[in-house]
Protein backbone atom coordinates (compact mmCIF):
# COMPACT_ATOMS: atom_id res chain seq x y z
CA UNK A 1 0.00 0.00 0.00
CA UNK A 2 2.52 2.27 1.12
CA UNK A 3 4.22 1.53 -2.68
CA UNK A 4 1.24 2.58 -4.78
CA UNK A 5 1.01 5.64 -2.27
CA UNK A 6 4.31 6.56 -3.29
CA UNK A 7 4.08 5.63 -6.76
CA UNK A 8 0.66 7.76 -7.00
CA UNK A 9 2.28 10.17 -5.13
CA UNK A 10 5.25 11.12 -7.79
CA UNK A 11 2.72 10.38 -10.67
CA UNK A 12 0.96 13.62 -9.74
CA UNK A 13 3.94 15.84 -9.13
CA UNK A 14 4.80 14.88 -12.32
CA UNK A 15 2.30 16.52 -13.45
CA UNK A 16 2.40 19.38 -11.41
CA UNK A 17 5.52 22.29 -12.09
CA UNK A 18 7.59 20.35 -10.01
CA UNK A 19 11.39 19.05 -11.48
CA UNK A 20 12.56 16.91 -8.26
CA UNK A 21 11.28 14.94 -5.64
CA UNK A 22 13.04 14.55 -2.65
CA UNK A 23 13.13 12.23 0.77
CA UNK A 24 15.25 11.92 3.62
CA UNK A 25 15.23 8.15 5.28
CA UNK A 26 16.89 6.94 7.82
CA UNK A 27 19.36 4.19 6.65
CA UNK A 28 18.18 1.48 9.19
CA UNK A 29 14.22 1.94 7.48
CA UNK A 30 15.00 -0.14 4.98
CA UNK A 31 11.36 -0.57 3.71
CA UNK A 32 11.09 2.96 3.50
CA UNK A 33 14.02 2.69 1.05
CA UNK A 34 12.09 0.16 -0.84
CA UNK A 35 8.98 2.15 -1.25
CA UNK A 36 11.18 5.22 -2.21
CA UNK A 37 13.32 2.39 -5.10
CA UNK A 38 9.87 1.38 -6.50
CA UNK A 39 8.75 5.26 -7.05
CA UNK A 40 12.15 5.67 -8.85
CA UNK A 41 13.75 7.66 -6.45
CA UNK A 42 17.42 6.80 -5.90
CA UNK A 43 19.83 6.91 -2.80
CA UNK A 44 22.60 10.21 -3.32
CA UNK A 45 24.78 9.19 -0.45
CA UNK A 46 23.80 12.45 1.30
CA UNK A 47 22.94 13.32 4.57
CA UNK A 48 20.73 15.31 6.76
CA UNK A 49 20.10 15.07 10.29
CA UNK A 50 21.29 11.49 9.70
CA UNK A 51 18.98 10.80 7.36
CA UNK A 52 20.07 9.82 4.00
CA UNK A 53 18.58 11.65 0.92
CA UNK A 54 17.06 10.53 -2.17
CA UNK A 55 15.92 12.19 -5.35
CA UNK A 56 14.05 11.75 -8.69
CA UNK A 57 14.34 13.96 -11.40
CA UNK A 58 11.43 14.58 -13.45
CA UNK A 59 11.40 14.95 -17.10
CA UNK A 60 9.46 16.74 -19.07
Amino acid sequence: MATEAARGLVTWLSRQPVHTVIAHIHPEHRASAAVATAAGLTATGERHEGEIRWHRHISR
